[in-house]
């Protein structure tokens, strides 16, 4: 988040909200921006649109570095470089690490081990200024839409900053060449070199927030203009003089169109994009509010003098170590509380934990190595003001990148000794222990397989996560015939189609075809793509697919075809992804359906399984030997509606239903563990559980 503290950095030593030349007012802004971000964080459904707070960070943030680095280019002529850059390293890096460092700490003392290489990769990319990029890729790699929230994945923004500011005074310093000179050609080159990278970012913005807003969200070319923004009012602002008048409506016009984006808008928007205009058109007008020439009064209504409060100062002052302290905090919280929200209570304790460390960071680590002013003399460090920064810098990277690095190995190398150790005997009957007929005993005592640390990743067969849950349009069929099991030549042919869900069984059939040699298996899956003539909205080409795939299907002539399918509310809840209406879900698949059954094909329809209410794995880890306390009731399992694809298939003839849940659930619950087996992985079933339910599957589907 741009949180960054620029306390000289003034637009113009004539222009500040107080005749002493102190804006005030902008660390009150800066305290509402983390207001509006913190409280997003502890609560979404309170301020579902508190996001916008990073936004009004990079205009305030553009707004004071550039108008910094423009200033010293109109007085000198030319921007020192190394200085600035001593400056952002002395004043930001030292929290940064030192919250990057008491995470990695934490995590290695309380987060289970399963979280660790994650997390540790996480940190390494937050101390590189990269963390950004890498988000921007988990978002669009679905094996992450379940991921849990790395606790420094709010770092994002920080790199977002750097790296901007590594670019922008280049582009100032080119200005100053081109003009040769300091003074009015100068500034006007930089007005228009930051006018045309303003430009050029908030167009790529719009259009990439529209085909890809899950990137968009995290990537730096969509954030420049906000920044930029910031910028070219800073530039301005030498030249204004603003009536009482206008300086109020700009202040509470602008107040209001940050606050009302802070309500309306939602992560499920297209964002930023021109969305983003509001609640940053909004700040521009909040900090011109705010210019006050020393010849002008200021009256107790305006914006900044309400902002300029002392309480609002203070939280601005401490805005930034407050900014890095709250994530971790939530994360840890939820983590032991083993929930996915806080309840108020719990709110309230990490918000002021969070103010509280804070504090100390901002006295006693961001004073210390900035030399401020409150810090007394035995404390503060008074470093040479350019070699040692960078000294400092790197010392705070390496350790850093050592401190993660080393858990990281161990983890890695512990995790892949439990996953190998994966097994099932007599001892691990799993769905079979609740054959209604005939159970199979799971005796008491015996460790879960796969232990749930590994649990995560216990996956399907190794060729669909190279390749073959990724069949899409540019690359159908798939190279090879990796995706096809049994014999080429066998008479009979089973064709397995569908996202995710249908994916998770594929065990079962490839174990069918080897068994069964007269059969072969032919794979047709996509992740996030259902065997539906209309995607949900937010997958491209899924619909496309599907019709090359029923065509590959037609023409192939199979004897039986098998799907499965998320339901529409999880596709909803994990990835915001839903089609208009369900009339249009049902219609959708019964379509495909119907046109392979008007063919003489044989369908079977497993209807999707039940949801559990919480990450197992995690929950698992978390209740070692109390593993009723990650089971769900089976009605909030299963949902109130009816999943469409089973109500699409009874209306198409040649159609099997399957139903799993008698061997996943009993008694009203569906539970964590069955037979000494972890059912869930995520929403989707641990490849160790698919096995055992080899027989009802296959009987079900008329195959045994």
């Amino acid at each position: 988040m741009a949180l960054a503290q620029v306390d000289e950095a003034r637009p113009s030593e004539a222009v500040s909200a107080k005749p002493s030349g102190q804006r005030r007012d902008i660390q009150g802004l800066r305290a509402l921006a983390v207001g509006l971000v913190i409280v997003y964080h502890l609560r979404p459904d309170w301020l579902p649109g508190g996001f916008i707070g990073v936004d009004v960070f990079f205009v305030i943030s553009g707004y004071l570095i550039i108008g910094t680095l423009a200033g010293e280019l109109r007085r000198t002529g030319t921007i020192r470089l190394s200085e600035f850059y001593a400056r952002r390293i002395r004043r930001l890096l030292p929290a940064a690490s030192v919250v990057l460092l008491c995470t990695v700490l934490v995590t290695w003392l309380i987060l289970p081990i399963s979280r660790w290489p994650a997390i540790m990769s996480d940190v390494l990319t937050s101390s590189l200024n990269v963390q950004n990029w890498a988000l921007a890729a988990q978002s669009a790699d679905y094996a992450h839409a379940t991921a849990a929230a790395s606790p420094v994945q709010h770092f994002w923004s920080l790199s977002v900053e750097e790296q901007f500011y590594l670019v922008i005074p280049l582009v100032l310093l080119l200005c100053a060449r081109l003009a040769h000179r300091a003074g009015p050609k100068a500034a006007r080159h930089a007005v228009t070199a930051v006018a045309l990278v303003t430009a050029a970012s908030f167009v790529f913005s719009v259009v990439y927030s529209e085909l890809d807003h899950g990137r968009a969200y995290f990537v730096t070319p969509t954030r420049m203009w906000e920044l930029g923004l910031g910028g070219l009012a800073a530039m301005a602002v030498h030249r204004l003089r603003l009536k009482r008048g206008i300086r109020l409506v700009f202040g509470w016009g602008g107040m209001a169109a940050v606050v009302v984006s802070s309500f309306l808008l939602t992560t499920a928007m297209a964002f930023p994009g021109h969305i983003a205009l509001l609640p940053t058109l909004g700040t521009v007008a909040l900090l011109l509010a705010g210019v006050v020439a020393a010849d002008q009064r200021v009256a107790r209504a305006e914006s900044a003098v309400v902002l300029g409060l002392q309480p609002l100062r203070y939280l601005g002052d401490i805005s930034y170590s407050l900014y890095l302290w709250h994530w971790p905090i939530i994360v840890v919280i939820l983590q032991l509380a083993g929930s996915t929200e806080l309840n108020r209570r719990q709110a309230v304790g990490a918000f002021v934990l969070g103010l509280a460390l804070a504090m100390v960071s901002k006295h006693l680590v961001e004073d210390v190595f900035r030399g401020g002013r409150t810090v007394s003399p035995p404390l503060r460090l008074r470093l040479p003001r350019r070699r040692s920064a960078y000294l400092l810098g790197a010392a705070l990277v390496v350790v850093t990148t050592v401190s993660a690095t080393v858990p990281w190995q161990y983890a890695s190398a512990e995790l892949d000794r439990l996953a190998s150790s994966t097994s099932l005997d007599e001892n691990h009957p799993g769905a079979l222990a609740l054959d209604r007929e005939n159970p199979r005993p799971a005796p008491e005592g015996v460790p879960l397989t796969p232990d749930p640390a590994v649990a995560g990743r216990d996956w399907p067969l190794q060729d669909l996560r190279d390749s073959c849950a990724s069949y899409d349009i540019e690359n159908w069929p798939p190279s090879g015939d990796k995706c096809t099991y049994g014999t080429a030549t066998a008479p009979k042919t089973l064709v397995l189609v569908g996202d995710s869900h249908a994916a998770m069984f594929s065990t079962v059939f490839a174990r069918f075809v080897r068994d069964h040699p007269e059969w072969r298996l032919k794979m047709m899956l996509r992740n996030g793509c259902p065997f539906n003539a209309v995607a949900p909205a937010g997958l491209t080409v899924c619909s496309e697919q599907n019709e090359r795939e029923l065509a590959g299907i037609l023409a192939m002539k199979p004897e039986l075809v098998v799907t499965s399918a998320m339901t529409p509310e999880s596709y909803d809840k994990d990835l915001g992804w839903r089609w208009e209406s369900r009339a249009q879900t049902v219609d959708g698949y019964e379509a495909l359906l119907r046109r392979m059954s008007d063919a003489g094909i044989r369908i079977g329809v497993i209807r999707d399984v039940p949801r559990p209410a919480k990450n197992t794995p995690r929950c698992l880890e978390n209740n070692p030997g109390r593993h009723q306390e990650c089971d769900t009731a089976i009605g909030a399992a299963l949902g109130q509606d009816k999943d469409p694809l089973v109500e699409a298939a009874e209306r198409v003839p040649r159609s099997t239903v399957v139903d799993l849940t008698p061997w996943l659930c009993a008694d009203d619950v569906c539970p964590a563990v069955v037979g000494n087996v972890v059912v869930y992985r995520d929403n989707h079933l641990t490849d160790s559980y698919v096995r055992t339910l080899y027989g009802p599957l296959t009987a079900g589907l008329g195959l045994a």
